[in-house]
């Protein structure tokens, strides 16, 4: 038991640190009307993983942990705890998903990470940067044609790294 229990951690810690080099270096920061409300980023995958092979918990928690982690390694202003509420929901709506079973299928791939960026990228984290940073409502335009080419990109990455994961026989789940 206690074997399971160290390799959980020491995969979800993995997750939220190749998280956290995906959002604080290799992602594209974009200013719509003159407010930072885009961001193009693949931190997302690590975050998805870990909700769909270890559960909503620690799917929360390697989100979370990884938001404040970004945040505190490269600032891009003052910390707001409701994005990493907003993060942490990467790690637990595609598990709603891969509950019953944890096998990848395209279909089901593809919807979990649609209704996951629709209401976090797009519902919640527009609705917070129109409230804390006072960008405008229009952002939602250029989130939403964003996330709509970002959603087949993450459902195509999460299938390869799944299956590449399988054949390494690394898969956790």
């Amino acid at each position: 038991m206690q074997r399971i229990k160290t390799r959980t951690l020491v995969f979800c810690a993995m997750l939220v640190a190749i998280s956290v080099v995906l959002d604080g270096w290799f992602s594209i920061k974009l200013s719509l009307f003159g407010a930072y409300s885009l961001k193009i980023t693949f931190g997302m995958l690590p975050k998805m993983l870990a909700g769909i092979w270890f559960g909503p918990i620690w799917g929360a928690a390697v989100g979370a942990m990884a938001d404040v982690t970004q945040v505190t390694l490269f600032p891009a202003g003052g910390y707001i705890p409701w994005f990493s509420v907003s993060s942490a929901l990467f790690g637990v709506i595609p598990w709603l998903f891969f509950m019953k079973t944890s096998e990848f299928k395209p279909l089901r791939t593809f919807f979990a990470v649609a209704i996951t960026f629709l209401v976090t990228s797009v519902c919640i984290n527009t609705f917070l940067l129109v409230v804390f940073y006072g960008s405008p409502w229009e952002i939602i335009y250029a989130r939403a044609i964003t996330q709509a080419i970002m959603i087949p990109v993450h459902t195509v990455l999460l299938l390869i790294i799944d299956r590449s994961m399988r054949l390494v026989k690394l898969r956790p789940r």
